[in-house]
């Protein structure tokens, strides 16, 4: 947690380097194995809806937490872990302003995804966990610009490799298999979400709290958008439809 400007450091990293939490890096909190001790809870009164609707800053919220595993020992999935990443990338920029306008101007720009915007909480940090919002069409630019390994057209929009960050799994064992950077690993054949369907190995997703999924299968040249809101378990499967789908396209 050293890559900060000095003066736009968030609060809690003075409190960080003192503690197990200077141990965290940004790699682990991609990958959701930075040990923080918060459990994804949904409940009216859980942790999730506190720190996305019930305080004004969501990455102090989850800052707080303390730590009950050392980094890279256990995966985790946390939104609290997005929310401590965006604020550590507000600390990388001169300005507020610079911050908030980065998204459009590097991502969203580039590749003419006009409609998508992340919303921020009162502080002025991304939710990065929750609040971005796109049509379909949008959500499908991303997953393409992802299956191309970050680049459009003439311009390298990501960095060359970000598809294989995205595919790497986030331990070598367990849960964590299932599971990359941001991303999740649903192919996986030992933790993955579709496993037992025919979902190819290196599909990667990213899947919303009610079903809601963009699933990018690069060896089928494929991208795939559902966003649709399902609110009770077993009404709609996510793998199934998506196993359908690629068994209608063409090999």
């Amino acid at each position: 947690m050293n890559a900060f400007r000095p003066a736009r450091a968030p609060a809690w990293v003075a409190a960080w380097r003192t503690d197990g939490h200077r141990a965290i890096r940004v790699s682990d909190l991609m990958f959701m194995r930075d040990g923080l001790a918060i459990v994804e809870d949904y409940n009216p009164w859980g942790t999730v809806p506190r720190m996305l609707w019930g305080e004004a800053d969501a990455a102090s919220v989850a800052a707080a937490a303390p730590v009950d595993a050392p980094p890279a020992a256990r995966w985790r999935y946390l939104s609290a872990s997005a929310n401590v990443l965006a604020a550590v990338a507000r600390g990388r920029f001169e300005t507020d302003a610079t911050y908030w306008a980065y998204p459009r101007q590097a991502l969203f720009e580039p590749i003419g995804a006009k409609s998508a915007i992340i919303e921020t909480d009162p502080a002025g940090n991304w939710i990065a966990s929750s609040f971005m919002w796109a049509s379909t069409a949008d959500w499908a630019r991303l997953g393409e610009l992802l299956r191309l390994d970050g680049r459009w057209g003439s311009a390298q929009v990501l960095p060359p490799g970000f598809l294989k960050l995205a595919q790497t799994p986030a331990l070598s064992r367990g849960d964590g298999l299932g599971y990359g950077a941001l991303t999740w690993r649903i192919g996986n054949p030992v933790a993955g979400q579709c496993r037992g369907l025919d979902v190819p190995e290196d599909t990667v997703a990213m899947l919303g709290h009610w079903g809601q999924i963009v699933a990018v299968i690069p060896s089928r040249e494929a991208v795939v958008v559902r966003l649709g809101w399902t609110f009770s378990a077993g009404q709609f499967d996510q793998c199934a439809f998506l196993a359908d789908i690629l068994r209608a396209l063409p090999e």
